[in-house]
């Protein structure tokens, strides 16, 4: 197997994974303010330790978010996960509306790093493998 645990927290894990040279988070359940927050920080400390430059941010598993701009711009780890290296994000959409809608949102306004969503994990890796 490609893929090796580094984090676990109850709604997301976070493997690398060998075979693409990424990091792979795999969120689940409802995603609040606070789990965005932790979650992204913990991301933001693999990509650190790891030197990554690509995250496939998975989102399928996801039950609820409903983050607005101005919540997503609190956490500021884009801009910090830019800093430390990050230059590619494919992030696959939740089959939650809001989720969906949160996700667009905190995307829409961002310079780098470089954010595409996806309605399916095997797209996003397509194009996370080509960039």
């Amino acid at each position: 197997m490609s893929l090796r645990v580094l984090q676990e927290l109850p709604y997301l894990t976070v493997y690398y994974d060998y075979k693409n040279e990424w990091l792979f988070a795999e969120w689940r359940d409802e995603i609040t303010l606070e789990r965005a927050r932790e979650g992204g920080e913990a991301i933001l400390g693999l990509v650190e330790a790891e030197h990554c430059q690509k995250l496939l941010n998975d989102n399928t598993q996801v039950t609820d978010m409903w983050l607005e701009t101005p919540e997503w711009r609190s956490i500021n780890v884009f801009p910090r996960l830019h800093a430390a290296g990050l230059h590619y994000v494919a992030w696959v959409y939740s089959p939650n509306q809001y989720s969906r809608f949160s996700v667009d949102r905190s995307i829409d306004t961002l310079a780098q790093p470089v954010v595409l969503s996806f309605e399916d994990l095997p797209t996003a890796k397509s194009w996370l493998r080509i960039v």
